[in-house]
C-alpha cells in the first residue's frame, strides 16, 4: 500500500518533500512539521480443534476466494490480543481465548498490513458461521488444505502441517 500526504494535517498547507530523520518525508514548510506514516498492524489467529485448523475463505480482495487464518487490523486504541478476539468473532462468530503469542511477521506479500502479530487461540463459545469479510469457513486437516493467501497464514499452516508449529 502506498501512503500519500499532500496537505499538512495541522495547518492545511501543501506539503513538500524534505530529508528529515534520515529519509525523504512529506514536510510542511509553513509549520515546519514532518509527516511520519505509522505502520498498519494486523493480527492473525491460529485455531486448532483436534487435528484440524480453522480457515476462512476471503470474500474480498486482496486474496478474494482464497483461504486464510482469521485475521484483521488492530484499531489505534486496542490491545493486539483484543483485536485478535474481535476479528475472530467478526469473521467466524466464534468466541476464543488467546493462548499464546506465536510470531511477529513483517510485510512479505500483497496483504495490507505492515506488521502481523500471530496468536494461537482456543474456541470457548459461539457457532461457526462466516461473517464480515469471510465468504465461508471450514476446518481442514493437514492433507486437505485449500489454496492459501498471505505470508503469515501460509507460514503457520506449513509449520503446522510439518509438525514444527508449537501451539
Amino acid at each position: 500500500m502506498t501512503r500519500i500526504a499532500r496537505f499538512c494535517a495541522l495547518c492545511g498547507q501543501p506539503l513538500s518533500t524534505l530529508r528529515h530523520s534520515g529519509r525523504l518525508r512529506p514536510y510542511c514548510n509553513a509549520c515546519e512539521t514532518p509527516v511520519y506514516f505509522d505502520p498498519k498492524v494486523a493480527v492473525v489467529v491460529f485455531i486448532q480443534r483436534g487435528e484440524r485448523v480453522l480457515l476462512i475463505q476471503r470474500a474480498v480482495d486482496p486474496g478474494k476466494d482464497k483461504w486464510a487464518l482469521p485475521a484483521g487490523f488492530v484499531d489505534y486504541d486496542e490491545a493486539p490480543e483484543a483485536a485478535a478476539i474481535r476479528e475472530t468473532f467478526e469473521e467466524t462468530h466464534l468466541k476464543v481465548r488467546i493462548d499464546k503469542l506465536l510470531a511477529v511477521y513483517p510485510k512479505r506479500d500483497e496483504g495490507l498490513a505492515d506488521i502481523i502479530i500471530a496468536y494461537s487461540a482456543t474456541v470457548i463459545g459461539g457457532t461457526a458461521e462466516a461473517g464480515d469479510d469471510a465468504a465461508d469457513l471450514g476446518w481442514f486437516n493437514r492433507e486437505n488444505l485449500p489454496p492459501l493467501v498471505f505470508y503469515p497464514s501460509i507460514t503457520l499452516t506449513n509449520e503446522w502441517r510439518e509438525g514444527t508449529l508449537i501451539l
